[in-house]
This record gives C-alpha cells, sequence and structure tokens, in this order.
C-alpha cells in the first residue's frame, strides 16, 4: 500500500514537473535574450523594492483578515498574520499548495475547530478566488477594449467566462445538489469500507461548505479579495515591472495579474515555474509587446515575492517547530 502510494506520488511529481521544464524549454526558445538583456541595461530600480514590500505586506495583512472572516473571528490578529504567512511562503516553495495545508493545521490548533470545518471555509475561499479571477479578467477586458487594444478580448472573453461558469458550476453542484453527491460517495465509501470516515468527516465537510456558500458569508471576503487586487495586487505588479525596467499601466497590470492567476491554476512545480512565466509571457505577447519583457516581469514577480514570503514563513515556521518541541 505504501509503495503504491509514493508510485503515485511520484507519478504526479514526475508529470508536473515535466510541464514545467516543457514550458521553461519553450521560453529559452522563444524569448529574444539580446532583447531582455537590452531592457535589463535600461538600468534595475532598487528604489522601487520599498514601495513592492508594502505591497507585500499589505497582502498579508488583507489575507489573515479575510481569513478571520471566514472563521467567523476565532483567530486572533497576531494568529491571523502568522498563518496568511506561513501559507503565503509556503505556497510559493511547497508542491501541490502545501501552505494552504499548513495554514489548516495551524488554525485547528489555534482554535480548536475541526479540520474538516476550517476545510470546508478554505474551499469558500477558492470558490471566492474563482470568481475573482473571472472579474478581474472581465475589468481588463473593459478596461483594454476602452483603450482600442482589441487583440486579447477574445481570449480574455474566453477564459473570463470559462472561469466565472466554473465558479457557479461548483456553487451550484455544492448548494442545490449536495444530497445526489453525497449518495454517490457514501456509496464509494461503502465500496472501499470507509464507512465511519464518510459520516464523520465527509458528510459534516459538504453540509458545512453547503452552509458557508451563502452571501451573507461570503460577501465582506469576496469584496476584500477584489478590492485587494485591483488595487494592491495589480500595484505590485506594476513595481515589480518597473524594477526590472519595463514600464506597465495599470490596465495592462490586469491583464499580467489574470494571466498569471490562470498561469498559477495549472499543474506545474511549486510556486508555479513555468506555467506562471508562460502565462505572463502570453499576456505581454497578447499586448503586442516583447516576450522579452514578459519573462523580466514573470521572474520580478515571481523572485520577489518568493523572498518577501518564504524568508518569513521559513522563521516562523522553524520558531513555531522548536516551540512546539519543547512543549511537549
Amino acid at each position: 500500500m505504501v509503495n503504491r502510494h509514493l508510485s503515485r506520488k511520484s507519478r504526479q511529481a514526475f508529470i508536473v514537473s515535466g510541464v514545467s521544464v516543457a514550458l521553461i524549454a519553450f521560453l529559452i526558445r522563444a524569448v529574444d535574450w539580446k532583447d531582455a538583456y537590452r531592457i535589463l541595461q535600461g538600468g534595475i530600480s532598487p528604489g522601487l523594492l520599498w514601495p513592492f514590500l508594502l505591497m507585500t505586506i499589505a497582502i498579508a495583512l488583507a489575507y489573515g483578515y479575510r481569513w478571520r472572516l471566514l472563521l467567523k473571528f476565532r483567530l486572533g490578529n497576531k494568529a491571523a498574520l502568522i498563518v496568511s504567512t506561513l501559507c503565503l511562503g509556503g505556497n510559493m516553495l511547497l508542491p501541490a499548495r502545501g501552505g494552504d495545508l499548513l495554514r489548516i493545521h495551524y488554525s485547528h490548533l489555534a482554535t480548536g475547530m475541526p479540520h474538516a470545518e476550517i476545510l470546508s471555509r478554505l474551499l469558500v475561499e477558492k470558490v471566492i478566488d474563482l470568481v475573482t479571477i473571472a472579474a478581474v479578467g472581465a475589468l481588463a477586458s473593459v478596461s483594454l477594449g476602452a483603450s482600442s487594444v482589441s487583440a486579447p478580448h477574445s481570449i480574455l472573453t474566453i477564459f473570463t467566462v470559462s472561469a466565472l461558469m466554473l465558479a457557479l458550476f461548483v456553487m451550484a453542484m455544492i448548494k442545490y445538489f449536495s444530497e445526489p453527491f453525497l449518495l454517490c460517495l457514501r456509496y464509494v465509501f461503502k465500496c472501499i469500507r470507509r464507512q465511519g470516515f464518510f459520516e464523520k468527516h465527509v458528510t459534516y465537510l459538504v453540509g458545512d461548505i453547503k452552509r458557508s456558500l451563502a452571501m451573507s458569508v461570503m460577501f465582506l471576503p469576496g469584496a476584500l479579495t477584489l478590492a485587494l487586487w485591483v488595487s494592491v495586487y495589480a500595484f505590485s505588479y506594476i513595481f515589480a515591472a518597473r524594477f526590472v525596467g519595463v514600464a506597465l499601466s495599470y490596465q495592462e497590470s490586469l491583464l499580467v495579474l489574470f494571466a498569471g492567476a490562470v498561469g498559477l491554476m495549472l499543474p506545474a512545480a511549486p510556486s508555479g515555474i513555468g506555467t506562471f512565466h508562460a502565462s505572463i509571457v502570453s499576456a505581454f505577447i497578447c499586448l503586442g509587446r516583447s516576450p522579452a519583457e514578459g519573462l523580466l516581469v514573470a521572474t520580478a514577480v515571481h523572485f520577489l515575492f518568493f523572498v518577501a514570503y518564504v524568508v518569513p514563513a521559513g522563521v516562523l515556521y522553524g520558531r513555531w517547530y522548536i516551540t512546539r518541541n519543547i512543549s511537549r
């Protein structure tokens, strides 16, 4: 059983690594490296690191507060900031969104809430993120259309409608078709002789998600998420781009932000290596700009966010790990 599980994990790791390697190879061939070097020669702007750092702090604070909203304020302000930093740093470093698992476990220890209940709030958060991605895509499409940039308009419309339809489908299935869904799952768990696990955890999880998919629960976290994306995230991309000498307008930053979010949804190595960069480059091509500019921006965004979150997350995790072992 253990060997079979490890074999499955190995196959998954091989597939996602293969996707990342293939896209990196594609980027190496597609990008004009002389053009990239010429842009870098224009000068890096270290002074923009300070506003970028302020943006990353604002993101961590906003994510922590949103998580408090979803947990109905059972988590304190300090714990919320710690858990958001662990999550953001973990997702940049660990495969399979490992930062979210850290967030679930730390929230369980801090609040005493069951893992299933915390997981249900995480899934509600993912639905909110998916709707937000669709909204940002729609805003980018409208703003670029108003600016007479028509090339990416149809592509944006397709991806935006797809993301929105997927979010609505997930919400409808859980909200209105949970009973047939549970019946199917009950049969599956009966076949594998895990009925106790199903009744104790799965039934509660689906029921809690159904209750949480309500306007009264989702409105404030959703509004906060949308405001965060169209302000702080957009400007963080602008600062990261200008750090490597690439000028990016606000309308263009929305498209790049949307493309990066779509890239992170695809299976790949930790923090979207390959898929994220290819998505950003594709956005620049849609804008009629140089792929070299796109690769520089993608690399700058990835590297700066990696340093900004992985370093403090590592410190917090090390402190948490040491404190937990000493208390034992």
